[in-house]
Protein backbone atom coordinates (compact mmCIF):
# COMPACT_ATOMS: atom_id res chain seq x y z
CA UNK A 1 0.00 0.00 0.00
CA UNK A 2 0.67 3.78 -0.16
CA UNK A 3 0.61 6.45 2.29
CA UNK A 4 -1.35 9.16 1.72
CA UNK A 5 1.32 11.52 1.15
CA UNK A 6 2.98 9.60 -0.97
CA UNK A 7 -0.16 9.43 -3.46
CA UNK A 8 -0.58 12.68 -3.34
CA UNK A 9 2.65 13.46 -4.64
CA UNK A 10 2.24 10.67 -7.40
CA UNK A 11 -1.03 12.52 -8.06
CA UNK A 12 1.05 16.00 -8.18
CA UNK A 13 3.61 14.70 -11.09
CA UNK A 14 0.90 13.14 -12.96
CA UNK A 15 -1.27 15.81 -13.35
CA UNK A 16 1.84 18.09 -14.00
CA UNK A 17 2.47 15.70 -17.10
CA UNK A 18 -1.16 16.14 -17.98
CA UNK A 19 -1.21 19.53 -18.05
CA UNK A 20 1.26 19.47 -21.07
CA UNK A 21 -0.72 16.97 -23.07
CA UNK A 22 1.45 13.92 -21.70
CA UNK A 23 -0.34 10.97 -20.49
CA UNK A 24 -1.00 10.92 -16.96
CA UNK A 25 0.42 7.14 -16.58
CA UNK A 26 4.17 9.12 -17.75
CA UNK A 27 4.24 10.77 -14.66
CA UNK A 28 3.48 7.87 -12.74
CA UNK A 29 6.00 5.90 -14.11
CA UNK A 30 8.84 8.52 -13.09
CA UNK A 31 7.31 9.33 -10.15
CA UNK A 32 7.70 5.81 -9.33
CA UNK A 33 11.25 5.34 -10.38
CA UNK A 34 12.17 8.27 -8.40
CA UNK A 35 10.89 6.46 -4.86
CA UNK A 36 11.77 3.08 -6.13
CA UNK A 37 15.34 2.26 -8.39
CA UNK A 38 14.56 -1.99 -8.70
CA UNK A 39 11.43 -3.56 -8.63
CA UNK A 40 9.93 -5.22 -5.42
CA UNK A 41 12.37 -8.68 -6.05
CA UNK A 42 15.14 -6.23 -6.26
CA UNK A 43 15.54 -6.64 -10.26
CA UNK A 44 15.46 -3.72 -13.19
CA UNK A 45 11.91 -2.95 -14.14
CA UNK A 46 10.20 -4.51 -16.76
CA UNK A 47 6.74 -3.07 -17.81
CA UNK A 48 4.99 -6.03 -16.34
CA UNK A 49 6.85 -5.21 -13.21
CA UNK A 50 5.76 -1.45 -13.65
CA UNK A 51 2.29 -2.41 -14.58
CA UNK A 52 1.78 -4.56 -11.31
CA UNK A 53 3.32 -1.71 -8.89
CA UNK A 54 1.43 1.07 -10.02
CA UNK A 55 -1.66 -1.42 -10.05
CA UNK A 56 -0.65 -2.37 -6.29
CA UNK A 57 -0.28 1.25 -5.26
CA UNK A 58 -3.62 2.75 -7.37
CA UNK A 59 -6.07 -1.04 -7.32
CA UNK A 60 -8.59 1.77 -9.34
CA UNK A 61 -5.86 2.64 -12.10
CA UNK A 62 -5.71 0.44 -15.23
CA UNK A 63 -1.79 -0.05 -15.32
CA UNK A 64 -2.12 -2.72 -18.61
CA UNK A 65 1.24 -4.06 -19.95
CA UNK A 66 0.35 -2.31 -23.65
CA UNK A 67 -0.55 1.42 -21.64
CA UNK A 68 2.55 1.04 -19.83
CA UNK A 69 4.41 0.06 -22.85
CA UNK A 70 3.33 3.16 -24.70
CA UNK A 71 3.71 5.41 -21.63
CA UNK A 72 7.52 4.21 -21.58
CA UNK A 73 8.00 4.86 -25.02
CA UNK A 74 6.82 8.75 -24.63
CA UNK A 75 9.46 8.23 -21.63
CA UNK A 76 11.84 7.42 -23.57
CA UNK A 77 11.63 10.36 -25.88
CA UNK A 78 11.43 12.92 -23.23
CA UNK A 79 14.61 10.66 -21.31
CA UNK A 80 13.35 10.68 -18.22
CA UNK A 81 13.79 6.41 -18.49
CA UNK A 82 16.77 4.34 -20.00
CA UNK A 83 16.04 1.16 -21.88
CA UNK A 84 18.46 -1.64 -21.84
CA UNK A 85 18.47 -5.09 -23.20
CA UNK A 86 16.62 -6.67 -27.10
CA UNK A 87 13.70 -7.35 -28.32
CA UNK A 88 15.09 -11.12 -27.79
CA UNK A 89 15.96 -11.06 -24.10
CA UNK A 90 13.72 -8.58 -23.29
CA UNK A 91 13.89 -4.92 -22.20
CA UNK A 92 14.42 -3.51 -18.59
CA UNK A 93 14.10 0.47 -17.65
CA UNK A 94 15.77 2.44 -15.14
CA UNK A 95 15.58 6.38 -14.36
CA UNK A 96 17.97 8.99 -15.17
CA UNK A 97 19.10 11.07 -12.23
CA UNK A 98 18.34 14.54 -11.75
CA UNK A 99 20.39 16.51 -13.69
CA UNK A 100 20.64 13.92 -16.27
CA UNK A 101 16.90 13.70 -16.70
CA UNK A 102 16.67 17.95 -17.28
CA UNK A 103 19.32 17.85 -19.14
CA UNK A 104 18.24 14.94 -21.38
CA UNK A 105 14.88 16.57 -21.50
CA UNK A 106 16.47 20.11 -22.58
CA UNK A 107 18.49 18.53 -25.31
CA UNK A 108 15.46 16.52 -27.12
CA UNK A 109 13.72 20.29 -27.32
CA UNK A 110 16.90 21.71 -28.34
CA UNK A 111 17.20 19.10 -30.94
CA UNK A 112 13.15 18.81 -32.16
CA UNK A 113 13.13 22.50 -32.15
CA UNK A 114 16.68 22.65 -34.87
CA UNK A 115 14.65 20.06 -36.70
CA UNK A 116 12.18 21.99 -37.08
CA UNK A 117 14.23 25.06 -37.69
CA UNK A 118 16.38 23.42 -40.56
CA UNK A 119 12.79 22.36 -42.18
CA UNK A 120 11.60 26.12 -42.12
CA UNK A 121 14.95 27.40 -43.06
CA UNK A 122 15.03 24.80 -46.52
CA UNK A 123 10.94 25.68 -47.47
CA UNK A 124 12.16 29.37 -47.04
CA UNK A 125 15.04 28.81 -49.89
CA UNK A 126 12.30 27.42 -52.23
CA UNK A 127 9.50 29.72 -51.48
CA UNK A 128 8.95 32.12 -54.21
CA UNK A 129 9.94 35.73 -53.49
CA UNK A 130 6.36 36.95 -54.88
CA UNK A 131 5.02 35.16 -51.66
CA UNK A 132 5.41 37.82 -49.30
CA UNK A 133 3.06 36.39 -46.77
CA UNK A 134 4.64 32.86 -46.84
CA UNK A 135 8.12 34.56 -46.33
CA UNK A 136 7.18 36.85 -43.64
CA UNK A 137 5.42 33.98 -42.00
CA UNK A 138 8.79 31.49 -42.31
CA UNK A 139 11.02 34.81 -41.19
CA UNK A 140 8.70 35.31 -37.76
CA UNK A 141 8.63 31.15 -37.12
CA UNK A 142 12.36 30.98 -37.70
CA UNK A 143 13.09 33.89 -35.82
CA UNK A 144 10.88 32.75 -33.06
CA UNK A 145 12.28 29.37 -32.64
CA UNK A 146 15.96 30.03 -32.81
CA UNK A 147 15.14 32.90 -29.98
CA UNK A 148 13.60 29.14 -28.29
CA UNK A 149 17.02 27.36 -28.61
CA UNK A 150 18.35 30.07 -27.09
CA UNK A 151 16.29 30.15 -24.12
CA UNK A 152 16.37 26.16 -23.94
CA UNK A 153 20.16 26.15 -24.01
CA UNK A 154 20.54 28.99 -21.35
CA UNK A 155 18.13 27.22 -19.37
CA UNK A 156 19.78 24.00 -19.64
CA UNK A 157 23.20 25.86 -18.57
CA UNK A 158 21.90 27.44 -15.19
CA UNK A 159 20.15 23.53 -14.24
CA UNK A 160 23.53 21.75 -15.08
CA UNK A 161 25.07 25.05 -12.83
CA UNK A 162 22.31 24.58 -10.00
CA UNK A 163 22.87 20.72 -9.84
CA UNK A 164 26.37 21.34 -9.06
CA UNK A 165 26.02 23.58 -5.81
CA UNK A 166 23.87 20.58 -4.69
CA UNK A 167 26.14 17.94 -5.65
CA UNK A 168 29.15 19.61 -3.57
CA UNK A 169 26.81 19.93 -0.39
CA UNK A 170 25.89 16.76 -0.96
CA UNK A 171 22.01 17.39 -1.05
Amino acid sequence: MISALRKELFDIFAEYYEDYGIPRLCGLIDTLFLFEHLDPEGQKWTQRSISRRLTNFFPDGKFSVPSVNRAIKINEKYGTILKEGTHKTGYTYTATSGIEMISKIFEGFIEKTNDCINKLQHLQNRSPDTDHELKRILEEQIFGYILYVQVLEKSSNFFKEEFSKLEEYNV
